[in-house]
């Protein structure tokens, strides 16, 4: 049995690499949130909470910050939903079940770049896939999906693209371990999709549900990444996003401060989240 300090020792440049590469950006970044460093300024100095009260009274991080909140509240429960119906699909056995749960995996194991770019290509209706076939057969252009009226519902069903097959993964264990002979006394009642997501599914996977919950709403909350190559936060601002706004500002227009202050209320937020779930977790 490995003594404290040999496994002190064993996880030490474990937390180097992390306290490196992770923790002490994000410390110079919540210090910089406090103060007005750019770039192009070469003394700095203190200034308290002044970056949070001018972001949160900047017009378009409150447009970023309503698309998030939508955002989150539509794509979330879509996800669930969605992925629960799969797992439940998946869970009699057939040739190639293993093989189908493998490949569940894809979406979410594709990088947010290459998300967004893949669905670009796809979908855009000037030089996409989505207009190929329509002028291949002499048919009408479809509808824009990264226009004024589509633009926001794309992404979401992009995004579950992505995410419904991670929930399908996660909960299929959970689903195979209930015993089947509450699968057929559910049947003998008439129970139907729904009945049985609400009567036995829930209430045994609730833990895991809620746990899968927070881990959705924390990346959709934090996503930038594929919706840069996929709409640019446009049309306009239909689809900027906190995360997309922090960049940006840090990066596009040099306001590092702006950005880091962004990002930081961001995490704030997804903390809050975590700890009102813990709370709610210790009280159940």
């Amino acid at each position: 049995m490995l003594t404290r300090r040999q496994t002190l020792l064993l996880v030490t440049p474990f937390l180097l690499l992390i306290g490196s590469f992770l923790m002490l950006p994000m410390v110079l970044g919540l210090a910089a949130s406090f103060t007005n460093y750019t770039l192009f300024r070469p003394a700095i100095h203190f200034v308290g909470l002044e970056n949070y009260v001018r972001l949160l009274g900047d017009d378009l991080f409150q447009r970023a910050t309503l698309n998030v909140v939508l955002f989150t509240a539509m794509s979330v429960p879509l996800a669930l939903g969605a992925g629960v119906a799969v797992a439940m699909l998946l869970r009699n056995p057939f040739r190639g079940r293993l093989l189908v749960r493998s490949a569940l995996l894809l979406p979410w194991l594709i990088s947010p770049v290459t998300h967004g770019v893949m669905w670009h290509q796809l979908i855009n209706t000037q030089h996409g896939l989505v207009s190929f076939f329509p002028a291949l057969l002499g048919l009408p252009p479809p509808s824009d999906l990264l226009g004024v009226q589509l633009a926001f519902f794309t992404i979401i069903l992009t995004d579950l693209w992505r995410k419904a097959p991670l929930v399908a993964f996660l909960t299929l264990p959970g689903l195979l371990a209930i015993p089947a002979s509450l699968w057929d006394t559910g049947r003998l009642d008439g129970l139907g999709w729904i009945g049985r997501s609400r009567h036995i599914v829930w209430p045994r996977l609730r833990p895991l549900l809620l746990t899968i919950s927070l881990l959705l709403i924390g990346d959709s909350l934090g996503i930038s990444e594929s919706l840069l190559y996929l709409t640019g936060g446009g049309p306009g601002t239909r689809t900027l996003m906190p995360g997309l706004y922090a960049y940006n500002q840090a990066v596009s227009s040099g306001n590092w401060q702006a950005g880091a202050t962004a990002s930081w209320l961001m995490v704030g937020l997804v903390i809050l989240i975590g700890l009102v779930y813990s709370r709610l977790e210790r009280a159940r």
